[in-house]
């Protein structure tokens, strides 16, 4: 069911104000049709005369036909029909059923009809049609009919109604054309606001996307730099800390300058790492280039040494000069095994 009502009510237009309007007139006209044609059915169950039953018929064949010319996308000549539809079929009936005076006040419905399918400045014809249409048709009974006061009555009051109908109509079509317009202009801000808003997300992921690569690209120059400085400090490491092979089993390692504790941790790694891997036998620390032996670096020499010693190598000091000679004396250093020589030949001499 829901399947067949999308169907029928499926308008051939893009205009959703157009499509909107279609499906109500489409909704309208089956309606219509539909109520004509249970009418036909109690008249018939009731005996009436054909008269009525025909037009009625014929009303609900253009309903349905009318139906189809809205789908098919001609709203507003629909919308036009259907109204002409409902008017047209009141004042038959007004012609055919004299002795019943409700029947000119159904015009009313003709004007709910106008106000709902029509814009405003459109409204207007359909009341002027329906109050001379009323009048003329009233006019058409018979003299006796129309001289009596009740019709007189009926022509009036319903000529007001209509008009009333119609005034009342047209003020609510108008506000709600204006709240439609309305609407329509804060959709098409909305719209436009979107639209900014998408632009203006796309250009900010775009400032990102250039910011995250210059990011990366000053992280990786970054790193770079920071390898660069580690190879330097490795370097600068290895000649600030010589290990000079003399002979296959001896090696010297000659210290100039001020010795700290990085230096001294520098001499210790790579002494031994050389004495693991060349199994020198012999290291020669050549610290004629040191002007200030303190009892730190005393004591690391001696620890120095010892860690040669048990790895199976000897040590010799060379080249200690006077003054510091006497600076490890007054400093009470006790160098223990560590054994010592004036110049680097003697040290050559005694390994």
């Amino acid at each position: 069911m829901n399947n067949l009502l999308t169907r029928l009510t499926d308008i051939k237009t893009d205009d959703p104000r157009v499509k909107r309007r279609g499906r109500t007139v489409i909704v309208i006209s089956v309606g219509m049709a539909v109520v004509c044609f249970l009418l036909i059915i109690a008249a018939i169950v009731e005996g009436a005369t054909l008269d009525s039953e025909a037009i009625m018929a014929a009303a609900s064949a253009l309903l349905v036909g009318n139906a189809f010319l809205a789908r098919s996308g001609e709203t507003r000549l629909a919308a036009v029909l259907v109204i002409a539809i409902s008017v047209s079929l009141n004042l038959a009936l007004i012609v055919l059923n004299p002795t019943t005076p409700t029947l000119p006040f159904f015009l009313v419905l003709s004007i709910l009809l106008a106000t709902v399918l029509l814009p405003p400045a459109y409204i207007w014809p359909a009341p002027i049609i329906c109050i001379a249409g009323n009048i003329l048709t009233i006019s058409l009974f018979s003299p006796e009919l129309h001289a009596d006061d009740l019709w007189f009555e009926v022509k009036v009051n319903s000529s007001v109604l209509i008009a009333a109908v119609a005034f009342i109509g047209y003020l609510g079509a108008k506000e709600i054309r204006t709240a439609q317009a309305q609407a329509y202009a804060a959709r098409a801000e909305a719209e436009a606001a979107s639209q900014a808003l998408a632009a203006s997300n796309a250009d900010l992921e775009s400032r990102v996307a250039e910011r995250t690569s210059a990011l990366r690209q000053l992280t990786s120059e970054l790193q770079a730099s920071l390898q660069a400085q580690h190879d330097l400090n490795r370097i600068v490491a290895e000649i600030s800390v010589p290990v000079i092979p003399i002979s296959a089993d001896t090696i010297v390692v000659p210290l100039v300058g001020t010795i700290d504790s990085a230096r001294i941790s520098q001499t210790h790694m790579a002494v031994l790492d050389y004495i693991e891997r060349h199994r020198a036998h012999t290291v020669i620390l050549d610290v004629t280039g040191v002007a200030i032996i303190d009892a730190h670096v005393a004591v690391a020499l001696i620890q120095l040494a010892a860690a040669v010693r048990l790895m199976g190598s000897a040590t010799i000091l060379t080249g200690i000069r006077p003054e510091v000679a006497q600076a490890i004396i007054h400093l009470g250093i006790d160098l223990g095994d560590l054994r010592t020589s004036a110049t680097l030949q003697e040290s050559l001499a005694l390994r």
